[in-house]
C-alpha cells in the first residue's frame, strides 16, 4: 500500500514539474511576444499603437531620446518586461512583470486615461492566445502520454 502511494505521489510530482515547465513556457512566450510588440510599435493585438502629439515627440527631442516618435521606447524600462515567479512542482504559479520602477506609468499607458491615449501594451493578445492553444495540447499529451 506504501509503495502504491509513493509511485503515485512520484507520478503527481513529475506531472507538476511538467505543467510547472508549461507554465514557465507560457510567461516566456508572453514576454517575447510583449518586447517584440513594443519594438514594432503594436498593442497585444497587433495594432499599430496611436502616434505620439507633435508635443510629445518635441520634448523627447529636447531630452535627447534616440526614439521620439515611438511610444513606450524612450527610457527602454516598459521593454524590461520578465518573468518575475517562476513555476515549481510544488507552486504551479509563473508571473511576468514589468520593472518596477516603470509600473505605475505601465498601468496609465495600457488603460489610457486622462491625455494619454489608451496604447494596450501588456497582456495577452489573441495571436498569442492561440500560440498558448497549441503549446498547452502539446504539453498535456505528453503529459498524459498521447501519442498521436
Amino acid at each position: 500500500m506504501i509503495k502504491a502511494f509513493l509511485k503515485h505521489r512520484k507520478k503527481i510530482k513529475m506531472r507538476n514539474n511538467r505543467i510547472a515547465q508549461l507554465l514557465n513556457d507560457l510567461a516566456d512566450a508572453t514576454v517575447g511576444q510583449i518586447k517584440s510588440d513594443v519594438k514594432k510599435g503594436r498593442d497585444i493585438n497587433g495594432t499599430p499603437f496611436k502616434k505620439l502629439k507633435d508635443s510629445t515627440i518635441n520634448a523627447k527631442k529636447i531630452k535627447g531620446s534616440k526614439t521620439p516618435n515611438k511610444p513606450l521606447m524612450d527610457t527602454g524600462l516598459m521593454r524590461n518586461v520578465h518573468r518575475s515567479k517562476t513555476a515549481s512542482a510544488g507552486s504551479l504559479e509563473s508571473r511576468v512583470d514589468v520593472a518596477k520602477k516603470r509600473s505605475e506609468i505601465a498601468v496609465f499607458h495600457n488603460d489610457g486615461g486622462g491625455n494619454l491615449p489608451q496604447r494596450e501594451w501588456f497582456g495577452i493578445g489573441e495571436k498569442t492566445k492561440k500560440r498558448y492553444n497549441k503549446m498547452i495540447k502539446a504539453k498535456v499529451k505528453s503529459i498524459i502520454r498521447i501519442k498521436k
